[in-house]
């Protein structure tokens, strides 16, 4: 196989897209990487944390677009994913969510492969650079896993098809998928070992720590409903790090202009809430988009989160003609914070029969949330209505973060929580009902044309 044709088989390697010197692998003319200053520079790289699941933030419920907006888009990706049509890509269309964790995940196995060979430095950084490829190649599978493939199932995973797995940097493979459950142990496997790998602190938010392995070691066990693990490693990770923005700091810059922009909120890089700090490979996606009348029934205008990220006026300040508030342009955060973990502890706590420690953690996050004449402390009477004032609030926080998505999926397999969506476009009506096929994502034909290995998923 030629590299030209690999480029769009299976991984498209972050080698073959030369983003720096240190991200050609071998080529003619070019400075190859040879000592550990170089792989550290290499594991460095802002391309590495890039989650790669924009587009999945129009197929969920917090999303809208009326029939104007839709119409310029109805033969695209987004119209398509708003819709959840059965095919999303043409034949000759890329991937992103696909070919970026794969890029990614090349590079980090070229890292693990040739750090191998080098001697053990006094400072450890060969164990640090290993400890950042490990907790990084996770976080791609994680994504990865969560888009193309089942809800993790612990009865089911064994057999549910999952994504393909490479260990190395063979630009011959053409890999098979393997099971959820393959991919998961995996993951787990590279978290648990970059804990012991990683220092406590890292130099820049480019880099991963310990406390960041905690918090994606918390996340994946949420996602594969071990409660116990996933509070376990909450904890670990809030015991290190708790902050938390105050949202009444906050205030528009013109008042009467809210796109003008908001003082006091940082940059998403500077955040002072991130734990581990991720980018969106496609961070404009929802702008000037809607707010769904069912996430604006659950969030309410008084809450500072819908009061600082949407507004019923346009740029300039009139009041808009569309029928639900305006998303403030804003960039996307995909990073693990400390709110999520809050919420994770307090979700595996009400799981647990602790409502007053669940409800304690929501208490804390939403005085944070609300200006004092607007806030109200939270009771639960037993633990399941812990939960669901859980579940709500993980709603309300962790809007365009990359996970609502993945929550639907996870949430549908309890019967409690299972939700259809509806979109009307036309005068038609697009469903989506728990556990449909299409909570999965295909695979591009690309793909499957270069590599027939590799299985569609149904849809």
């Amino acid at each position: 196989m030629n590299i030209k044709k690999y480029i769009l088989a299976l991984f498209i390697p972050a080698a073959l897209c030369s983003c720096d010197k240190y991200l050609d692998v071998k080529p003619k003319g070019k400075l190859i990487p040879k000592t550990l200053q170089d792989f550290d520079e290499m594991g460095g790289h802002p391309t590495l944390l890039s989650a790669g699941n924009a587009y999945a933030e129009q197929m969920t419920d917090d999303y809208y677009m009326t029939d104007d907006r839709l119409v310029s888009t109805i033969t695209s990706r987004t119209g398509k994913s708003y819709l959840w049509m059965k095919d999303l890509l043409r034949q000759e269309d890329d991937d992103s969510e696909w070919n970026g964790p794969y890029k990614n995940i090349y590079t980090l196995n070229l890292i693990l492969q040739e750090i191998e060979k080098l001697p053990e430095d006094a400072q450890g950084d060969r164990k640090r650079i290993r400890g950042e490829a490990l907790l990084n190649r996770a976080f791609a599978y994680w994504t990865l896993v969560n888009l193309y493939a089942k809800d993790y199932n612990a009865a089911t995973a064994a057999t549910d098809e999952g994504v393909p797995l490479s260990l190395a940097t063979d630009l011959e493979a053409a890999l098979p998928r393997s099971s959820v459950a393959a991919v998961y142990d995996l993951i787990l496997k590279d978290v648990t070992a970059a804990i012991t790998l990683l220092p406590s602190t890292s130099k820049n938010v480019y880099r991963v720590n310990k406390i960041g392995a905690y918090a994606l070691a918390a996340r994946v066990h949420l996602s594969m409903k071990n409660y116990k693990d996933a509070y376990k490693n909450a904890s670990l990770a809030l015991a290190e790090k708790s902050n938390l923005l105050d949202f009444n700091t906050y205030s528009f810059k013109v008042p009467a202009k809210p796109f003008s922009g908001i003082n006091n909120r940082p940059l998403n890089i500077d955040n002072p809430e991130n734990v581990l700090y991720r980018t969106s490979n496609f961070s404009t996606i929802v702008n000037n988009s809607l707010i769904n009348p069912d996430l604006l029934a659950v969030l309410g205008e008084k809450d500072l989160r819908y009061v600082f990220s949407y507004t019923r006026l346009d740029r300039l300040g009139a009041p808009s003609p569309e029928p639900f508030p305006l998303f403030l342009n804003q960039e996307m955060n995909y990073s693990i914070g400390v709110p999520e973990l809050m919420l994770i502890k307090a979700e595996c706590a009400a799981r647990d029969g602790n409502k007053e420690e669940a409800v304690q953690l929501l208490n804390t996050l939403r005085k944070k949330r609300f200006r004092p004449a607007d806030y109200e402390d939270l009771t639960a009477a037993t633990p399941e209505v812990a939960l669901t004032l859980t579940i709500a609030e993980r709603r309300r926080e962790l809007v365009f973060k990359g996970l609502r998505w993945f929550d639907l999926k996870r949430l549908n397999q309890e019967d409690r929580f299972k939700k259809t969506l509806q979109r009307i476009y036309k005068g038609e009506t697009y469903t989506l009902e728990p556990g449909s096929p299409r909570y999965v994502l295909p695979i591009a034909p690309k793909i499957l044309l270069l590599n027939p290995n590799i299985t569609q998923n149904p849809r």
